[in-house]
């Protein structure tokens, strides 16, 4: 029984919800079970207004005590949006990984999951239309080490396997390293953050056909102020391929809509500002520029963005948030474009 229940198991190293509900703990194993439901009403430019399904998920997290502060972990998350977020019925298994924690060390885990540096950010707000990370923020065969507080530095080491196959150029392989730091108060309710990241992937195929062998190296680096009921981030963000290779396209939200142009270089500059007017209701707004270009400079896209929105939580398991943005692009020849986009959303904890 312990074993299946093991094997089912969701991840320990993950925080585990509030909301969560222990459906076994005994004999130093405990399977917590959770999720949410998250929908999204929005009307973008050139679509009409639709319903979609914006990570709706259900998981499975569970650890097993080793004794000495030792722990086993597994994590299994279930979407169900594997074609889009106009679906609500395509399950597929989204996050699968295990792997061992010790206390005041770290957590080691390996599978398919999120990366150190999709934590490094301080800037975004948002639900849904902000954002500016161009690192490696997951992948489906992933070792990950995440080091244990101390004193308000944490780090993060990341490996990506790429191709099986060693005579095949190592696809989707690479790395990863991120850095976190949270200052001590140093005035009433006040501190600071400071978040950093770096990663490397190699690139030989799109969409699994071969293209130049490059890499793309890319970085994020952040400060945020926390006073209270205000925070003020900053985010840059900057992405590469090397040997002059065109191939980024232009990712400029959540929903992973791009611009099909291929790019050399992408760097974006965000800043956020967050205003707590309840302890259960907020107001925030964002603003972001960045400029796309090719190797030789001779073709680019600038993009302007501005970001409204609010939320309120019901209870500490129930929020709606209404979010708008205006997103504006314009390339070396004057030809300009404007995308806005407004939405509201509803997120339900369990």
């Amino acid at each position: 029984m312990k074993k299946t229940l093991v094997a089912l198991a969701v991840a320990a190293m993950a925080a585990t919800s509030a909301n969560a509900a222990v459906v076994y703990n005994q004999d130093g194993t405990k399977v917590d079970v959770g999720g949410s439901f998250r929908v999204l009403l929005s009307k973008n430019t050139d679509e009409r207004a639709d319903l979609k399904n914006v990570g709706s998920r259900v998981w499975i997290k569970g650890t097993q005590d080793l004794g000495d502060g030792y722990s086993a972990l597994a994590n299994l998350e279930i979407r169900f949006d594997k074609n889009g977020t106009d679906s609500f019925s395509d399950i597929e298994a989204k996050r699968v990984y295990a792997g061992f924690a010790k206390e005041g060390v770290g957590t080691l885990t390996f599978g398919n999951q999120l990366t150190n540096l999709d934590d490094v950010a301080v800037s975004d707000y948002t639900y849904d239309l902000g954002g500016i990370k161009q690192t490696a923020t997951s992948g489906k065969k992933v070792a990950k080490f995440r080091s244990a507080d101390f004193a308000g530095f944490s780090f993060g080491l990341d490996y990506l396997f790429g191709e099986q196959d060693k005579d095949e150029y190592n696809h989707g392989s690479g790395f990863g390293v991120s850095a976190f730091y949270t200052t001590p108060e140093f005035a009433a309710d006040t501190k600071l953050n400071f978040e950093a990241g770096f990663s490397q992937v190699k690139v030989g195929k799109y969409q699994g056909s071969p293209i130049q062998e490059h890499k793309v190296n890319a970085f994020l680096v952040g400060a945020e102020l926390v006073s209270g009921p205000f925070s003020l981030g900053v985010d840059y963000s900057q992405k590469k391929a090397t040997d002059d290779f065109n191939g980024i396209g232009y990712k400029f939200n959540k929903e992973l809509h791009a611009v099909a142009l291929p790019f050399n270089k992408l760097h974006e500059l965000e800043v956020g500002v967050k205003y707590k007017y309840l302890d259960n209701a907020s107001i925030y707004g964002e603003y972001i520029n960045g400029k796309a270009s090719s190797a030789d400079g001779n073709t680019y896209t600038k993009r302007n963005a501005g970001i409204l929105g609010t939320d309120y939580w019901f209870t500490k398991s129930v929020v709606a948030y209404l979010e708008g943005g205006t997103f504006k692009y314009k390339n070396q020849d004057g030809d300009k474009e404007t995308d806005n986009r407004v939405g509201v959303g509803f997120r339900v904890y369990f």
